[in-house]
């Protein structure tokens, strides 16, 4: 009896043993399968919008590789670039390591497909030295890079990329980066993650290229070859009037001379307003040629009124104004010919703040970090440039700047020199120069006929001799 008793309680304690177990196993796999085919779903659609993401971007980078020296003569454009740069190295690192997943999985003769549900696979993977530690460094030094930028954009890659090693998640639990986003999941979730963080990336890097672009008076817009108007993203353009499109019909016949030929007329005025009408890079402070190469007369034939009102001229067969300063204008075109005022369109502008100036010592090459003393003394000033519109002026001042002496890698001496001539205390500093000397020109002081005062970054030389 006590030995078929105990037979009994053994064998009640192995089907404990094993329910146990079995209900360990349910409670750690208990994830619906609707959830997991919402990740394909989800994997679907990042692929698609990345995709559609990196059309602009491709398109964006033949814009900026056309006007490369433009864009990397203001400080902004230049470190938007950098940022826009190192961006694309980590979208390149996380596609490569979604490669070497698909790629591993081929190996086995498997796919997403049919790992979507299971993890050991993946998990191998990217706790792999071309995994996991990959990413991690690299996202965690581009956190930092784009940090360190004077000029950061907010985006929403770091907003839902956690940066830190352990995270706390919503039960108030810590947990450590890589498993927090990726292991211990099925390869639906773990995947995902990996293709929702590249189209983050995509959409970053695509805003600062946008904002590179920005700086030389580029913006996103919507144009048709059959509808004039251009469409600014996230700006309001008013459409042609359809009575303006409408052929005149005068009934008098002192009228009948135009009367003919009006219809042709405002086609010939509008067409030769399409093809010469500028309304890109407009800066404030700067004349811009909004019409050019023109026969009709304005006041008679046409008329163009901006608001808020701007300074204008006529000369030349070209229409130019000065919008003197920083946001939206209005313009509007009409046509005179009939006796009344018809608006042919009405489009908004934006006169754009000037670009960061560059500063250099005069006379010397832009990217020559060493100098002697004699051109130091020879060059007399400072000079600043704009690349813009093929100025050949600078348009502001340089009001004030610091030159401090570095020797023996100490602060020697510094004055305060107003104006962008060296006046007689830098003279003195720089007669005391020697050689393996530092100059440093900081707090620089700008201004701009755009209304604004910049501070660029300090320029710094070397005594060569």
């Amino acid at each position: 009896m006590a030995a078929n008793g105990n037979g009994a309680d053994l064998k009640r304690a192995q089907i404990v043993t094993l329910l146990y177990i079995i209900f360990v196993c349910f409670s750690v796999l208990n994830i619906k399968i609707s959830i997991l085919d919402s990740n394909s779903y989800s994997i679907k659609s990042f692929e698609i919008l990345d995709k559609e993401n990196r059309k602009k971007i491709d398109l964006s980078n033949t814009i900026i590789q056309n006007n490369l020296s433009q864009i990397d003569s203001t400080a902004k454009g230049h470190q938007f670039l950098l940022i826009r740069t190192r961006l694309n190295t980590s979208y390149n690192k996380v596609n490569g390591i979604l490669d070497l997943i698909n790629s591993e999985f081929k190996k086995k003769g498997k796919n997403l497909e049919t790992e979507f549900n299971k993890r050991n696979l993946i998990e191998k993977i990217l706790k792999s030295e071309q995994g996991l530690p990959v990413i991690k460094k690299d996202l965690f030094d581009l956190s930092k890079y784009i940090n360190e930028s004077p000029y950061k954009i907010p985006s929403y890659l770091e907003d839902f990329v956690p940066i830190a090693d352990s995270i706390v998640n919503f039960k108030g639990k810590k947990q450590l980066w890589d498993s927090y986003l990726f292991l211990h999941k099925p390869t639906a979730m773990s995947y995902m993650q990996l293709v929702r963080i590249k189209l983050l990336i995509t959409h970053t890097q695509l805003l600062y290229q946008e904002a590179a672009l920005k700086e030389i008076g580029y913006l996103p817009t919507f144009f048709s070859k059959k509808n004039p108007e251009l469409y600014e993203v996230k700006n309001n353009v008013k459409s042609i009037t359809e009575e303006a499109k409408k052929p005149i019909v005068n009934a008098t016949t002192v009228e009948v001379k135009n009367t003919k030929t009006s219809d042709i007329v405002i086609d010939d005025i509008f067409n030769k307003i399409l093809k010469t009408i500028h309304t890109e890079n407009i800066f404030a402070g700067l004349n811009t040629v909004l019409f050019s190469d023109f026969d009709f007369e304005m006041g008679k034939d046409v008329d163009v009124e901006i608001t808020p009102k701007v300074n204008v001229s006529n000369t030349n067969n070209s229409f130019v104004a000065n919008f003197n300063r920083v946001g939206e204008y209005n313009l509007k075109f009409y046509d005179l010919r009939s006796g009344t005022r018809k608006l042919l369109f009405e489009k908004k502008l934006t006169a754009n703040k000037l670009p960061d100036p560059i500063l250099r010592v005069k006379g010397e090459n832009l990217g020559n970090f060493n100098i002697s003393t004699k051109d130091l003394i020879s060059s007399e000033r400072l000079e600043a440039s704009l690349y813009i519109n093929n100025l050949n002026y600078f348009p502001g001042r340089i009001n004030s700047y610091r030159v401090l002496r570095v020797h023996g890698g100490l602060d020697a001496e510094s004055v305060i020199n107003y104006g962008e001539i060296f006046q007689s205390n830098t003279q003195r500093l720089i007669a005391s120069i020697e050689k393996n000397d530092y100059i440093i020109f900081d707090n620089i002081n700008v201004s701009l006929v755009d209304g604004t005062s910049r501070k660029p970054p300090p320029i710094m030389y070397k005594i060569i001799n």
